[in-house]
């Protein structure tokens, strides 16, 4: 049964990360729209330090 928490654990945080991804993609559209948009390399820095120091 341990398996199968730590199992439904990592879908949930891989489901949740997915979302902040999402968001954050999102986000920098919104702005890129309304023409302030956010430099790329800030962005991809922020998603790389996400991924980097995910615990998962």
């Amino acid at each position: 049964m341990g398996t199968t928490v730590k199992k439904s654990d990592f879908i949930d945080a891989m489901e949740e990360n997915q979302k902040d991804v999402r968001k954050m993609v999102m986000d920098s559209y919104r702005d890129i729209k309304k023409g302030k948009g956010k430099d790329y390399k800030e962005f991809f820095a922020e998603l790389e330090r996400r991924y980097r120091n995910a615990n998962i």
